[in-house]
């Protein structure tokens, strides 16, 4: 529970500006400017001085030779873990920077760690830069660094970021969740000039993040560890409890493992290094996962393994990294399909990858149940970008022949699965392609691929983890607007064939979040949490997180909504529970580890602890994704 309330404290923490006077400084042109105690603090440091004799020109504009030295000084940026044949000369990477020019040593440390953005070998040392600049460069400094930092994980209500790129957003989220980089109002003003006083305060607030960061174990390409090698703190797992059913995939401390049920073997996969996201091929064989680089977005190298622990290699020849939720394997062959910023790559488990699709901004995709087809949004063209529309296309993987199916004007569409019979497609719709509005609800709409007008089913937040099909073509998911997990949430059924939908009621006080639909379709899973409405917006205090985590209960219902009741024996703290492929158990995180639990209500059992202690769960606004940690294949 510790780190849960450290994610809430943190952020506030790191807005309060330390006492003027920490320093004396030189400067008379500072002495009731709001930025003194920063500007004192980073001058004490010694990462920022004057501009000239008693002065600091808090106004003056920075530019990037300026950034470049300040955040070599800040987090202690070096060469020591390159290796040269000679030693490096700003002209090995750029044709605009001298070799004794007081800013060379610097830009080519942030070169060859690839914090900026350099173009045909400009580094435009004297060109201004921007909100969005430094919140990228700072980002990028944490990855060079491989250090961690737990944050809030918010998304920032900002209404001019929503044009960005995807990593452009990502970054400011990580400084804004740090409070590196906060900003009240709805506006960021990415393309706004820093100012050096604005840096120091930036800086200043870095410095205080540095503090309470922690280090990403570097990844080792190479094989997994051999018998008798050292393993830190390896996982005791009850194997029995686990039982034929089925294989699991986990992540503990970082590391990557599997539970082979049948045999009761746990197998280490990786060696180092921080995996993200396992996901099962489709005949079991494969693992894929996220290797993390960049903990503000937690995105990284896209990886497979064997799931003997062979073959561990990254994926060559894609253009850039993997994000979360960004790779979904076929449901009939063992091939992967990766979001990447060209379009949609095919990555065979043996073999080297290939562009199926090319577009760009296309972040969202969905296989058919037979594996034949993908369904993918494109945005297009425009002259004014408030304005984009996204078209709705399907594409067969063999032939590579694509279908435009609906364009959704001045909207973004974001594909989140198909019908189970592979009749039809569902998608949110992103009004205005913004960020900020999509977080708080979108439209759920569903499309029949025989007919052109899509039908407006219910809306709610673009959780897949929220969302749950049946065989016969049901589909269970979390309605209710606003992004806080814990207000005004509830179930609703949705029989996908007629679009008719019929609202679940909730246990009396509390939402419905986390369904799952059991195997046969006719009961549904889902964890009851008390309704603390929308003034509530977190928590200030340790036990008042600790108060509402422990409202989070396991129910179970019929699919018709009725017979709801709960399985105490459960326990509290519960996230997502799953059904095993029998009908008859449910899996389930709860006090940072799994645990089991026949349907019938009987006593549960732990099967491993995710977690080390202090670590816990908190999420997006309240969200938990155990994609992030876990899969399961079951026989």
């Amino acid at each position: 529970m510790k780190r849960a309330l450290f994610m809430f404290l943190l952020a506030a923490t790191l807005l309060i500006a330390p006492e003027a006077g920490l320093a004396r400084t030189p400067f008379d042109d500072i002495a009731s400017h709001q930025a003194l105690a920063d500007i004192e603090a980073v001058y004490e440091k010694g990462i920022m001085i004057g501009t000239a004799d008693n002065k600091f020109s808090p106004d003056e504009i920075v530019d990037r030779g300026q950034l470049a030295v300040c955040l070599v000084k800040t987090f202690d940026l070096n060469f020591d873990d390159l290796d040269f044949i000679k030693a490096p000369v700003p002209s090995d990477l750029y044709d605009d920077v001298d070799n004794d020019s007081w800013y060379s040593q610097a830009s080519m440390i942030i070169g060859y760690e690839q914090i900026f953005n350099i173009a045909d070998r400009k580094f435009k040392p004297h060109e201004a830069v921007t909100r969005a600049d430094v919140a990228s460069a700072i980002t990028g400094s944490f990855a060079a660094k491989k250090l961690s930092v737990i944050t809030t994980m918010m998304w920032p209500n900002y209404l001019d970021i929503t044009n960005l790129t995807q990593k452009q957003q990502s970054d400011i989220s990580f400084v804004f969740n740090t409070g590196i980089m906060r900003y009240t109002g709805n506006e960021f003003e990415p393309e706004r000039e820093i100012t050096r006083a604005e840096l120091a305060a930036v800086l200043n607030r870095t410095l205080q993040t540095l503090a309470v960061a922690s280090p990403i174990q570097e990844a080792e390409q190479g094989s997994p560890p051999a018998s008798g090698d050292s393993v830190p703190n390896p996982p005791d797992v009850n194997t029995a409890a686990f039982k034929d059913q089925g294989d699991l995939a986990f992540i503990r401390q970082g590391l990557l493992y599997t539970l082979d049920s049948e045999t009761g073997e746990v197998k280490q996969l990786t060696v180092s290094g921080k995996a993200l996201q396992p996901a099962w091929s489709y005949d079991g064989q494969w693992l894929a996962f996220i290797r993390v680089t960049d903990p503000g977005s937690g995105s990284g190298q896209l990886w497979l393994v064997r799931r003997d622990g062979s073959s561990l290699h990254q994926v060559q020849d894609l253009p850039g990294l993997a994000s979360r939720d960004s790779f979904y394997w076929s449901p009939a062959s063992d091939m992967l399909a990766v979001a990447m910023r060209d379009g949609v790559w095919l990555v065979p488990a043996e073999g080297e990858p290939s562009r199926l699709v090319q577009s760009e901004e296309t972040y969202n995709f969905a296989w058919s149940p037979d594996g034949k087809i993908l369904a993918y949004n494109i945005t297009l063209p425009s002259e004014e970008p408030q304005n984009r529309s996204d078209a709705l296309y399907t594409i067969e993987v063999d032939s590579g022949q694509p279908v435009e199916r609906l364009v959704a004007p001045q909207a973004g569409i974001r594909v989140t699965s198909w019908w189970p019979d592979g009749q039809g497609v569902l998608y949110w719709l992103d009004p205005l392609h913004s960020a900020s509005l999509a977080a708080d609800g979108m439209g759920l709409l569903s499309l029949r691929l025989d007919e052109t007008e899509p039908k407006l089913l219910t809306s709610g937040l673009a959780h897949r983890g929220w969302q749950s099909l049946s065989p016969q073509g049901n589909l269970v998911m979390v309605s209710g607007g606003g992004r806080i997990v814990w207000a005004g949430k509830s179930l609703s059924t949705i029989d996908l064939a007629t679009g008719s939908v019929r609202e679940l009621s909730n246990p009396e006080g509390s939402v419905s979040i986390d369904p799952s639909f059991s195997p046969d379709g006719r009961r549904i899973a889902f964890v009851a949490a008390k309704d603390l409405g929308y003034d509530v917006w977190g928590f200030s205090k340790p036990e008042e997180l600790a108060d509402w985590v422990a409202t989070r209960t396991l129910w179970l219902r019929n699919a018709d909504g009725s017979g709801a009741h709960l399985l105490t024996a459960a326990g509290t703290g519960v996230y997502q529970p799953t059904w095993s492929k029998d009908g008859d158990r449910i899996l389930y995180v709860r006090d940072n580890a799994l645990w089991i639990i026949g349907t019938d209500g009987g006593e549960p059992e732990k099967v491993l602890d995710l977690f080390s202690e202090g670590e816990d769960l908190f999420g997006f606004y309240g969200y938990v994704s155990c994609r992030d940690f876990m899969a399961w294949r079951q026989p």
